[in-house]
């Protein structure tokens, strides 16, 4: 079982030191700056850890008893099942999205992998089974890969390298029981690299953040013919879009009900946004904020009732607790900053965040998953139901462990994703359960 797994110490460097303490410059997330280049180098390293062959654990489910489950600390959240990096086709690995066949509600995880894409069948989450690996375009390997989905595509894009945006029929998985690798159906070679990906299923359009395209602003893409990527919109008023969360909005403020909204999270330009993207050649900025002592705006998502963002900033300070940081988003022309959520459980960084009913399950490194309580977002109050903890050594700051949760499962089970090392499967219980 996961008791026999073996760790060892990664050596840390000078840089990595100065990232544990002060969390990287500003300008870290963005390859195209010398910091950039320097944390890109640095990844590649401690994102591929020495120990690698892990133990595969699947059956029967390891209950959360006494702040344990097996031997990662936790509350209210039971480990069902783990998958090692080295069973998921190796490298290092990142982001990650879900896709549920639509003819026979099989689910999968699509995990992106800094040499490619997993392909990994969770319809039973207690055994997930490995399907295959889609090699990364030309061989190229790079820290940040992202992935999303559109009808049965998906759609691949990695930074700093020539990638440019694959895609791939997900048909392919439909009764596959050997492994397999798989190839792409359609590569958009229109941009070479990009950081994050979004796709509104409701309108077909990709928006693509980090690129070289659109001076790395946000660039839009029609893919309503899947297999084909045509230029839309670009939107380069900031000097980054690191992500944005697009939707047709149906919340509060009904002047703006059936629009295309994007909430556009600026990075290194210090901003949180709320674009009118319905136009496309007329893209209206309907509110730009920030919050005291902004560092790097990376993430957000909002409140099931539209009222509230809840933000993360990657590269803050996170001595005595790592803050989530909370916008009034009822009038979407005068989003205001509310107040900051500190917490007590330690000082590792919060990254990608999604809410589901009244939880949001934020992915926060080497904090591993933590799951907060949404009702008194108005306060700025984020009370933690729940946590699994998938770097047991350590809830300091840096940059190993989880950077990827996914709530979107059935009957409440959440992957959770740690760099380099493997795919968890987790259930949330008692308090920490969706109500």
């Amino acid at each position: 079982m996961l008791r026999g797994v073996r760790r060892t110490t990664l050596a840390v460097t000078a840089l990595l030191l100065l990232l544990a303490v002060a969390g990287p410059p500003a300008t870290a997330h963005d390859p195209g700056t010398p910091e950039g280049k320097a944390e890109q180098s640095e990844l590649l390293r401690i994102y591929e850890p020495t120990w690698r062959s892990g133990t595969r654990l699947a059956g029967a489910p390891v209950t959360c008893v006494n702040g344990m489950a097996d031997r990662y600390p936790c509350k209210n959240v039971d480990l069902l099942s783990f998958l090692p990096q080295s069973a998921l086709g190796g490298g290092g690995s990142s982001s990650m999205w879900y896709w549920t066949d639509s003819r026979d509600s099989n689910e999968y995880i699509l995990y992106c992998r800094s040499n490619g894409v997993s392909f990994v069948n969770v319809t039973d989450p207690g055994n997930p089974r490995y399907l295959g690996n889609l090699p990364a375009a030309n061989g190229v390997s790079s820290s940040w890969c992202d992935i999303r989905t559109y009808q049965n595509y998906a759609y691949i894009g990695k930074d700093s390298v020539a990638n440019g945006i694959q895609i791939f029929d997900l048909n392919k998985l439909r009764g596959v029981t050997n492994t397999q690798t798989f190839t792409a159906d359609a590569r958009f070679t229109g941009l070479t690299n990009s950081h994050t990906l979004w796709i509104n299923q409701s309108t077909g359009f990709l928006y693509v953040s980090g690129a070289n395209t659109c001076s790395k602003g946000l660039t839009i893409y029609d893919i309503k013919t899947p297999l084909t990527l045509k230029l839309a919109a670009c939107y380069n008023r900031e000097v980054y879009s690191h992500e944005s969360i697009v939707v047709n909005y149906a919340g509060p403020d009904t002047r703006f009900t059936g629009r295309e909204i994007a909430f556009n999270y600026t990075g290194q330009g210090k901003r949180f946004q709320i674009l009118d993207v319905t136009d496309k050649a007329n893209i209206k900025v309907l509110s730009s904020v920030t919050h005291p002592g902004a560092s790097f705006i990376h993430q957000g998502f909002a409140t099931s009732d539209y009222k509230h963002m809840i933000v993360n900033d990657e590269t803050i300070s996170t001595r005595g607790g790592s803050p989530e940081f909370v916008y009034n988003i009822e009038r979407l022309d005068a989003a205001r900053y509310v107040g900051k959520d500190v917490a007590t459980r330690g000082e590792f960084v919060n990254h990608n965040g999604y809410t589901v009913g009244n939880r949001h399950f934020q992915a926060a490194y080497r904090g591993g998953l933590r799951i907060l309580d949404t009702g008194s977002a108005a306060s700025a109050v984020l009370p933690e139901v729940g946590y699994f903890d998938v770097d047991p050594a350590s809830n300091a700051s840096g940059y190993s462990g989880s950077w990827m949760v996914l709530p979107y499962l059935r009957n409440g089970v959440v992957a959770v994703q740690s760099i380099g090392v493997g795919l968890f499967l987790v259930r949330p219980t008692g308090s920490a359960a969706v109500s």
